[in-house]
């Protein structure tokens, strides 16, 4: 990389960064200081936990087509705001319907697809896929920074002080995106990163990618779904009956240790091909684990740690798949797809969780996350069809 290309690559991984750690801070705490909300109910409280998976899918192509016409710092500097609104809103409100607006409003500002086609051009094609793999670090840093992060703020300035940093973050991407970030020299995203509405139907027939797409949507919908009740199993097996940052900073740290050397060792012995499916067995079994235990701290933080090393590996493992398989023509839109999933499973995993906890209990969260998880275990075993992936046409 050329110093403008990893300058580019750090600010905007930067800029991704600090938005999800804003977005995922709440995580450990949400749920048990939404309980206390005029007019929650488990329901809700999953929504508000969701609901801006759901604004980000439905407005991250209209963000980018904006992008393409007004330019792409302005694009994101407009959903940067919105961001910020949105979490003071949350910030303000005193009952759960304000906090469901406030976090609709954060979601709006749904500048991810517009963040890669301003890395798009500004990177050279053949050091594109370096540079994505560098910012698919940086969110999985931050995510793991959040849950360690988000307790330690609300234990001194409450969740409100979760919500108000949240905004600082995203004023803090503005400032980061006009002093760090070059402009390019044409708007113009590359071909291969441009969706194309006509080739939606073509991608959709493709079996592989139809398994990533349901696996990066399983894979959050699981984590919403585990965080809606985690909080609340947690309280009073806590001292003081608050999150304990030290507690999430073991799991992270003890699931990254082991993550990593996983995906270090399957790459370098050409064992990739075993890494997903094997994953996913992990995945569904912190999930069985859950089941029955999760009575006692220990019990908690072991299915966490597994939780969390199939995680992260999957967090990894996932778009460089996507990347691999989509051939070169149809990236862009190949892309696209398997975001809004993955924004969708955020969406239904903290609203089904709501749902399930408030009408049958934590244990029928557990069991959606492990049947999640058997499904795409299943589906990841099955062959895919000889030439599959050269069956997508140019369009």
């Amino acid at each position: 990389m050329t110093p403008n290309e990893r300058r580019s690559t750090l600010a905007l991984g930067g800029i991704f960064a600090t938005r999800l750690l804003g977005l995922f801070m709440i995580l450990p705490t949400f749920s048990l200081y939404a309980l206390h909300l005029p007019g929650a109910t488990a329901s809700n409280i999953g929504i508000a936990l969701g609901i801006y998976g759901l604004t980000q899918a439905l407005l991250q192509l209209p963000f980018g087509l904006l992008s393409d016409r007004f330019g792409r710092k302005r694009i994101i500097t407009f959903g940067l705001i919105l961001f910020a609104i949105g979490s003071i809103v949350a910030t303000l409100s005193d009952s759960i319907g304000g906090v469901i607006l406030g976090r609709a409003l954060q979601g709006s500002g749904a500048i991810g697809s517009t963040l890669i086609a301003l890395m798009a051009d500004l990177t050279r094609e053949e050091q594109r896929s370096k540079a994505m793999a560098v910012i698919g670090m940086m969110i999985g840093l931050s995510f793991s920074l959040a849950l360690v992060v988000g307790p330690i703020v609300s234990l001194y300035f409450g969740i409100q002080g979760i919500f108000m940093l949240t905004a600082l973050l995203a004023l803090l991407g503005i400032i980061i995106l006009h002093t760090q970030v070059p402009d390019p020299l044409s708007n113009r995203t590359h071909e291969s990163l441009r969706p194309h509405l006509k080739q939606l139907p073509i991608l959709f027939k493709n079996r592989s990618l139809l398994k990533l797409n349901f696996g990066i949507f399983a894979q959050h919908a699981i984590l919403m779904a585990n965080f809606v009740i985690l909080p609340i199993l947690l309280n009073g097996l806590m001292p003081n009956n608050h999150p304990n940052p030290l507690f999430y900073l073991l799991i992270v740290a003890a699931a990254f240790s082991v993550a990593i050397p996983i995906i270090i060792y399957t790459h370098r012995t050409q064992k990739a091909h075993i890494l997903l499916p094997l994953m996913i067995a992990v995945l569904a079994t912190s999930q069985l684990l859950f089941i029955f235990f999760h009575g006692q701290l220990w019990e908690i933080a072991a299915n966490l740690i597994l939780f969390f090393i199939a995680f992260n590996v999957l967090e990894a493992e996932l778009p460089a798949q996507i990347s691999t398989i989509a051939p070169k023509e149809q990236k862009g839109a190949a892309m696209g797809i398997y975001s809004s999933c993955q924004f969708l499973g955020i969406f239904c995993g903290g609203a089904l969780g709501g749902f399930l906890y408030g009408h049958i209990g934590n244990t029928a969260i557990f069991l959606l996350g492990l049947g999640l998880a058997t499904i795409w275990f299943t589906l990841s075993l099955l062959r895919k069809r000889p030439q599959e992936n050269e069956g997508i046409a140019k369009v």
